[in-house]
């Protein structure tokens, strides 16, 4: 069985454990410092396109049968892609809402 580790939503394949960085923001922004906002925002949307392509793939290669494929991890997958999907949806949903109060300021 495939162990399961903490994972930073945001940034599922940046390689930041987030159970280490606990209590330290300092940690967790090593991965986007120095990058623009849409720099952070390509690279974000760019991991989320790959967990649902590897979710996607993984589901395919249990359907089709092969023997390889441990259904825990088919299972795992689908949930990080999911969360991840689910996580660029609220942030999509914030941005907009900012948006809009900004066109709604008088100048």
């Amino acid at each position: 069985m495939s162990d399961i580790k903490n994972f930073d939503i945001l940034f599922p394949n940046s390689g930041v454990d987030i159970s280490q960085s606990e209590g330290t923001s300092t940690n967790s922004n090593k991965a986007t410092e120095g990058m623009s906002f849409s720099e952070i925002l390509e690279s974000t949307l760019t991991d989320v396109d790959a967990l649902q392509h590897d979710s996607r793939e993984s589901v395919q290669r249990a359907l089709s049968g092969d023997s390889s494929v441990d259904i825990a991890d088919t299972m795992i997958a689908l949930q990080k892609a999911d969360a991840s999907l689910k996580m660029t949806l609220e942030v999509r949903n914030k941005l907009l809402a900012a948006y809009q109060e900004l066109i709604k300021t008088q100048i």
